[in-house]
């Protein structure tokens, strides 16, 4: 299997502590508040180490200032992690370091950090629905955020520095379909003033690939990265309704010239008071 690439900004370091620092590439400016001085665990916790997988089945647990070295499952509603790292473990086959498949409706991870001490092409940050992230910090993973389900809101996170594999055996050993956010399906998916940059397919890639999706908002952001940034693709499920692109500003370290957003013309967004920097130049929706 063909040696990991980063897609640049910060490179993995194993069991450091938690990032602080933001390598700038390719002329990136970041405009929106999420970056490592405001993201991650605050600065001065002190965290205690638990090796091992965390099966959370009791309601309403609230798990802070911990450095868990395993993966996260939640078995029950109204779950808090907050002021935590969460590093996971080797794996053999797809996963992800918080695992909320089953929709457990509350579930809320504020102030902690993602960041797999073991890369592989199997590692993703957070897969489900019905969650919440609040300053939360992703990277090193493949798949930032990969929806399956309604009610997400990413709120003030800083999604960046996704692993690429040129071979990815998940691929057929073509490369790394990363994303920062993937949505399969789902409802009432909110992403704002979050900071999305370093992945290699797309900063947020609307698939359908398991059902419609629909009111999806996307505000006050700063994007950049991918193919084309936002890609939004219908597939057999026909046209995204409710879909609200507002208030953003994007990078163009775009693999398709000037792509910030690409969709089918059949999928009607609302855009307004999008702009590239550093030109700030209007972002337009590509047909794709």
């Amino acid at each position: 299997m063909a040696a990991a690439t980063l897609a640049v900004l910060i490179p993995l370091a194993g069991l450091a502590a938690p990032a602080q620092a933001y390598a700038a590439s390719g002329g990136v400016i970041r405009m929106a508040t999420a970056s490592a001085g405001t993201t991650g665990v605050p600065s001065g916790t002190t965290l205690r180490v638990h090796n091992g997988d965390l099966n959370i089945t009791k309601a309403g647990t609230v798990i802070s200032g911990l450095d868990i070295r395993g993966l996260v499952k939640i078995n029950a509603i109204n779950v808090t992690i907050k002021n935590s790292i969460i590093r996971g473990r080797s794996v053999s086959a797809p996963a992800a370091l918080v695992n909320n498949l089953g929709g457990r409706s509350g579930l809320k991870i504020i102030d902690s950090e993602l960041y797999p001490s073991k890369p592989s092409p199997d590692i993703n940050g957070i897969y489900g629905y019905n969650f919440t992230l609040t300053r939360v910090d992703i990277h090193g993973v493949i798949d930032g955020v990969h929806v399956t389900g309604s009610n997400v809101t990413i709120a003030n996170s800083w999604l960046h520095g996704n692993l690429h594999y040129s071979s990815d055996p998940n691929q057929g050993g073509k490369p790394s379909h990363d994303d920062s956010i993937q949505i399969q399906k789902g409802s009432n998916i909110k992403v704002y003033g979050s900071t999305l940059s370093g992945s290699h397919n797309a900063g947020v890639q609307i698939t359908q690939d398991t059902g419609d999706v629909s009111n999806f908002s996307f505000t006050n952001n700063f994007a950049d990265g991918g193919a084309c940034t936002i890609n939004v693709a219908q597939k057999s499920y026909g046209p995204i309704y409710g879909t609200v692109v507002t208030d953003n500003k994007f990078g163009r370290n775009t693999r398709v010239a000037n792509c910030a957003i690409i969709s089918p013309s059949t999928t009607k967004i609302s855009t307004a008071r999008n702009y590239y920097t550093p030109d700030s130049q209007t972002v337009t929706v590509h047909g794709g």
